[in-house]
């Protein structure tokens, strides 16, 4: 078991498995871990054995609990430490956003703060139904970031985007999937299996052609992103894997992706 206060991660059947692990802190992410969180996600993407990456947290009592607050008061008097956690976020969050490797998220109890902005990040959030989401940087004083703050205003709208961070009051599980924040929720005792499944759902089909869904669908809301979305889907057509496909629907049998 690796030590608390650290990300690890690992490949396992073309799924890349993700974990955040501070259990002692309900998974609170320092500034280390964001670090390496981002390297993780960043090397798992680079991989082409990985066709899907799904990011837990430790045990079942958080996802991730925010930021680590312990840190704060040597981010505001430090200036030094506080550009470090600049930039060490807006790498996280600028990787998140630009990751090609389709990304789950396994949801289960407090979701908080950044957590709610890593799990943000994801493609696709499944939630367990003890699971608690909350933003509470108005209870903190904090300015909540604009990028973040649009990835949750595209998630859910202005309208619940504007209670969730005006209240900084915690969502349960039901109402977290009404708003849009999630995209199903499952009873605690399922939630593992029900991902592995979608996981294995994902990893089966044609990575390039998954892969250029996701940066069409990303091109939505980033409209300068639409010709490298237009360059993935037209690449598709020359793929091995569109041959494949169409060998594999004719044969009546389950189609071997190469990714080529």
């Amino acid at each position: 078991m690796p030590p608390p206060g650290t990300v690890h991660g690992k490949a396992e059947d073309s799924v890349g498995w993700v974990t955040i692990s501070n259990p002692g802190r309900r998974n609170a992410l320092s500034i280390s871990m964001m670090g390496q969180l981002d390297e993780i996600l960043r090397r798992l993407d680079d991989d082409p054995t990985v066709r899907v990456i799904v990011l837990r947290g430790e045990g079942r009592v958080a996802f991730a609990a925010g930021a680590d607050i312990s840190e704060f008061e040597a981010q505001q008097t430090s200036a030094v430490t506080r550009s470090l956690a600049e930039k060490t976020e807006a790498s996280l969050f600028g990787g998140l956003a630009t990751l090609s490797t389709p990304l789950i998220a396994m949801i289960h109890g407090h979701c908080l703060g950044a957590g709610v902005a890593v799990a943000l990040g994801a493609d696709i959030r499944i939630a367990a139904d003890d699971s608690r989401f909350a933003i509470p940087a108005a209870r903190l004083g904090i300015g909540y970031p604009v990028t973040l703050t649009h990835a949750l205003v595209h998630a859910v709208g202005p309208g619940y985007a504007a209670e969730i961070l005006f209240t900084g009051r915690p969502l349960a599980a039901a109402e977290a999937l009404h708003a849009g924040l999630v995209n199903r929720v499952l009873p605690a005792g399922e939630l593992e299996e029900a991902t592995r499944a979608l996981a294995a759902a994902i990893a089966a089909n044609a990575p390039l052609t998954v892969r250029a869904a996701k940066a069409a669908i990303k091109s939505a809301v980033d409209a300068t992103r639409r010709e490298d979305a237009e360059a993935l889907v037209a690449a598709c057509a020359e793929s091995d894997d569109v041959r494949e496909g169409q060998r594999a629907f004719m044969q009546k049998r389950r189609p071997e992706f190469s990714g080529r």
